[in-house]
């Protein structure tokens, strides 16, 4: 195909310092039963300090002098020092009313205590000052799981091997069947804005505070360095509020987890799954192995095969792909900034639906374009911004329907920007976001609103939880962060990734993504004092996709990186949090936009590739290139 070459991988810069830590995060998986190799021994041992600290035993309080507690339990019952155990007060005795058979007692909850010293036959502990506890109450470790956040600070590490490392301690605590673990970011977000280097948070600095913020009961902090240009790892394991820690180990990476370590083996957190199959891998794997093919129509073992599906003498500077509730048909909208088109993907080529096209009739350029079933029958509404420099002529929003095989405005809406966003995980954009344009800003930020159509009419209904920095373009909802949860990523005006849940940042990209300035929109500021204009300038970024490339059920995030021409960027989640790749397409020209139809086997990926013939970007040809093949 003409203008395309063989993809090839590049790995960027990514964070020097990575905090991994989970918070408000999905627990993982039923535990792996597969028994540890002996080669991951020094990992294995990590493991198993902490799993003494959780022996299922209970005791009873002997004596209280101070804050300082005795128990009837010792070594002989396995409790070792640093185990915390929490202490209750029985109360009336429960009996079913029928039967009068003796269900239990009553509990009062009266603290926590942490043994200090432990002896054949008994152990003591301290309490916080104040505590109610007395002779006779009861002190136990719980028999269920316990929940624990597994924290990875890497410096100087391959993603890869600490991914290897960090599967290898997370299987061993699940094996054991007495932990939940759970990964994430949020804490390691917050803890590096806070500026807490690695070092300073072994130490618990700020482990208080992140713990009570981020409901954390245990949390084992890895620190990844190498020592001696070998991989090293330092373990913590704390238990908040207290920061001693009651677990302190280091050791090197073993070889053979180095040597095993592979970056296509595992993407997702979303549970365990079969190995893949040389000939039945992920699209993910294979396009991160460098396996997309450009120019190649056939579905051969070691390539993905491409295939344009349309091209057009104008640039495309904004699309959209869904498959339509009604029909299960396809469909990509998309415009060149005077008038839309939308058609249906049948059979792998393009079919047209409509064309929109009011440029004389309506000043300003077309900005965005959305596929959204804002009234639940099953068939798109098309959502789209036009904007114009002149501040005498308003911002406007305008949304269209098919009526009769034609397009029909159905609303329209000054002074907001219209954003539809997936926030059910539907697969379909059913929910309509507005935020406000500024004269000042573009976008008022911060704010926002879900909206409703009625008839021909927006009407707000409530406002969103939305960071500071969210602007409503270049932004989609995905379940990245886990299977339940649906979490926002965008790219702010830094040109960064960023992926938040409600107002919470949990990770955003070191590299950038988007740009190009094939949509770079002026803003003009009137003067007070001398009446001048004076322009800036506003990327109206292209929109990230959300689909599950590696069939786990947890979505990947790709993203047009048009500062180096042809390029993705891709985030996904592996056992070390969020991974950022930059993937090299090979296409000749600007990513302006990208989209998925998803599938088992696997999904398609569209992308509109663009080669401007002219300096400022006015005029080109656009191709339409999409995935396919098993």
């Amino acid at each position: 195909m003409a203008g395309m070459k063989r993809l090839s991988l590049v790995v960027p810069a990514v964070l020097l310092v990575v905090f991994v830590a989970g918070a408000g995060l999905p627990w993982a998986q039923s535990p792996s039963r597969q028994a540890p190799s002996a080669s991951s021994a020094p990992l294995q041992a990590i493991v198993g300090q902490i799993v003494a600290l959780f022996p299922r035993v209970a005791g009873e309080v002997i004596e209280v002098q101070g804050t300082t507690v005795t128990l009837s339990i010792g070594k002989r019952e396995g409790l070792v020092p640093g185990a915390e155990m929490t202490l209750f007060r029985e109360g009336r005795e429960l009996r079913h009313p029928k039967t009068g058979e003796i269900l239990g007692k009553t509990e009062k909850e009266l603290g926590r205590l942490r043994i200090e010293q432990v002896q054949e036959a008994y152990s003591t502990g301290s309490v916080a000052p104040g505590s109610e506890v007395a002779a006779g109450d009861v002190a136990r470790i719980s028999a269920g799981k316990q929940r624990i956040t597994v924290t990875a600070l890497v410096a100087g590490v391959r993603d890869n091997v600490v991914e290897a490392a960090l599967t290898e301690i997370v299987e061993g605590l699940n094996r054991s069947g007495r932990f939940q673990v759970a990964m994430g970011d949020q804490l390691g977000v917050w803890a590096a804005q806070q500026g807490i280097k690695p070092e300073q948070f072994l130490e618990g600095k700020g482990l208080v505070e992140a713990a009570a913020r981020f409901k954390v009961d245990h949390l084992l902090a890895l620190h990844f360095k190498t020592v001696e240009r070998k991989p090293f790892v330092e373990a913590r394991f704390f238990t908040p509020p207290s920061t001693a820690a009651a677990v302190s180990s280091a050791t090197f990476v073993p070889s053979s987890v180095r040597a095993a370590a592979s970056p296509r083996e595992r993407f997702s957190s979303g549970g365990d799954r079969q190995p893949p199959q040389p000939k039945q891998r992920s699209l993910l794997a294979r396009i991160l192995g460098g396996e997309l093919e450009a120019g190649s129509y056939s579905s051969g073992e070691n390539s993905i095969p491409l295939k344009e599906v349309g091209r057009f003498a104008f640039p495309i500077l904004a699309m959209d792909v869904s498959v339509a509730p009604k029909d299960q048909i396809p469909r990509v909208v998309f415009t060149d900034g005077e008038k839309i088109w939308l058609y249906r993907v049948v059979e792998r080529a393009l079919e047209p639906e409509w064309t929109y096209d009011e440029r004389f009739a309506t000043p300003g350029k077309i900005v965005s374009v959305q596929l959204a079933d804002l009234d639940g029958d099953g068939v798109f509404e098309v959502v789209a911004n036009r904007y114009h420099p002149d501040p005498q002529i308003l911002q406007t929003s305008f949304i269209l329907r098919t009526k009769d095989g034609k397009p029909v405005t159905v609303a329209k809406e000054s002074g907001q920007i219209l954003w539809a966003v997936d926030a059910a995980g539907e697969g379909v954009k059913k929910v309509l976001w507005a935020q406000g344009f500024s004269s000042e800003t573009f976008f008022r930020k911060g704010q926002a609103s879900r909206v409703v159509l009625k008839g021909d009419r927006l009407v707000s209904e409530a406002p969103v939880r939305v960071p500071s920095t969210f602007r409503a373009t270049g932004a989609a909802m995905a379940n990245i962060a886990g299977k339940e949860i649906r979490a926002l990523a965008y790219v702010d005006e830094f040109q960064r990734l960023r992926i938040t849940i409600g107002t919470e940042e949990t990770w955003r990209s070191s590299s950038p993504v988007g740009g190009g300035s094939f949509l770079k929109l002026e803003l003009l500021k009137t003067s007070t004092s001398n009446r001048s204009a004076r322009s800036e300038f506003f990327n109206f970024e292209p929109v990230p996709v959300a689909v599950d490339l590696d069939g786990d059920g947890v979505d990947e995030i790709i993203v047009p990186q048009n500062q180096l021409e042809g390029h993705m960027g891709i985030v996904f989640r592996g056992p070390a949090g969020y991974r950022f790749q930059s993937v090299n397409s090979g296409f000749e020209g600007i990513i302006t936009a990208l989209g998925a139809i998803p599938g088992e086997n696997p999904p398609s990926i569209i992308a509109a590739v663009v080669r401007f013939n002219t300096f400022l970007k006015s005029s080109g040809e656009t191709q339409i290139i999409m995935t396919t093949g098993d």
